[in-house]
């Protein structure tokens, strides 16, 4: 239901912005024009919740996208998020789940001397995160409890496993395939 609201607002406002730009070119006279373009697309799209102009006209604000992937700031890491997810779940699999400081330590590697790093640094800088003693351009605690929740559909975390008492059994290749 969701993404076909989605796709019928970005539909909208997308049309919008056309009709709008043809408005200002030529003919006044264009009242109820959105409403009308809303219960149309409502139609084309099957949607039956109510979609309000002023919905449209927020996306239509002044240096902001038309279909927004996501509501907020993106994450200053997300070239490196999907590779250090991947890690984790390879490091569960061979029954070397990550802790806190395995897990910030992991992550400040990855991003160390790349693009990650100028912008995250950026960001932490322009929003005046940390303090004096703060290390602009690393993650910190907050951002691995925020990936945990963030992912916590992804992540699989089982309290009480049994690990066999054998350290060598541990790590196996098929787990590391």
């Amino acid at each position: 239901f969701f993404l076909k609201y989605k796709d019928c607002v970005n539909s909208i406002a997308t049309n919008y912005a056309d009709l709008q730009g043809l408005q200002d070119k030529q003919i006044s006279g264009w009242g109820g024009v959105l409403e009308k373009l809303i219960e149309c697309k409502k139609k084309e799209y099957g949607v039956s919740a109510d979609i309000l102009p002023s919905t449209i006209c927020g996306h239509l604000c002044k240096g902001r996208s038309l279909t927004p992937e996501s509501r907020g700031v993106k994450s200053s890491v997300e070239a490196a998020k999907e590779a250090f997810f991947q890690i984790c779940i390879q490091m569960g699999k061979i029954y070397q789940p990550l802790n806190v400081t395995e897990a910030i330590t992991l992550m400040n590697d990855m991003i160390r001397d790349t693009p990650c790093k100028d912008t995250l640094m950026d960001f932490q800088e322009s929003h005046k995160l940390g303090s004096a003693s703060f290390e602009y351009g690393s993650v910190t605690t907050v951002w691995w409890y925020g990936f945990k929740q963030r992912n916590c559909h992804r992540l699989v975390r089982k309290r009480g496993e049994k690990f066999s008492s054998n350290r060598a059994d541990w790590t196996k290749m098929k787990n590391v395939r």
